[in-house]
């Protein structure tokens, strides 16, 4: 097996480890924080459809930043699992119904193709990411797959201790247009 994979493997676990040793009042006041960086961001604030998620296995939950939006009278969109190892961008408003999906994250019930939309930015949560964009998901690949037919404008969403130097991508992943921690906001690297 690639090393790389391996790599990537172990730091998935390990990160995932520390991220669940995280104390529920310090995640809520760090996901507060990653709500408000977000809430001032120009492309949050100039977007009219954004594609947020359900927070799961201690990721920044960004619930609160979905209603902010709601209430800004912007389109919301969550992930929606298919049937096919895919994932769609699902409407999500105030009287949306869930359910639990197969891997336990909630997600909007669809009724029709209707209510699949096409968000101009995309909330990404991860496992890790790196100072160059890249990221590590839960290794199901929804999320690259997803990514891959999208134009949206990508920003990962996680803790600032999930940022690592370097993150050694394969010809899969799909690299970041930004990340928002609760302590910086990470951009392309210049030049």
């Amino acid at each position: 097996m690639d090393k790389a994979v391996l790599d990537k493997a172990e730091l998935r676990r390990s990160m995932l480890k520390k991220r669940l040793m995280i104390e529920p009042s310090d995640a809520a006041e760090m996901s507060k924080v990653i709500t408000q960086k977000l809430l001032e961001l120009d492309r949050i604030q100039n977007a009219s459809c954004v594609m947020a998620y359900c927070s799961y296995k201690n990721e920044p939950d960004l619930m609160g930043l979905v209603h902010a939006l709601l209430d800004m009278g912007k389109r919301v969109a969550l992930p929606y699992v298919t049937g096919d190892d895919s994932m769609i961008a699902v409407e999500y408003n105030y009287e949306s119904v869930m359910k639990s999906n197969l891997f336990g994250i909630p997600e909007p019930v669809i009724r029709n193709e209707s209510e699949k939309v096409e968000p101009d930015v995309v909330l990404v949560p991860g496992v890790a990411f790196c100072e160059n964009l890249n990221r590590i998901g839960y290794g199901s690949g929804y999320f690259d797959r997803f990514l891959r037919e999208s134009d949206a404008f990508k920003i990962g969403i996680c803790y600032d201790m999930q940022v690592v130097p370097s993150i050694k991508a394969q010809p899969y992943d799909v690299r970041m247009d930004m990340i928002v921690t609760e302590r910086r906001i990470l951009l392309p690297p210049e030049g």
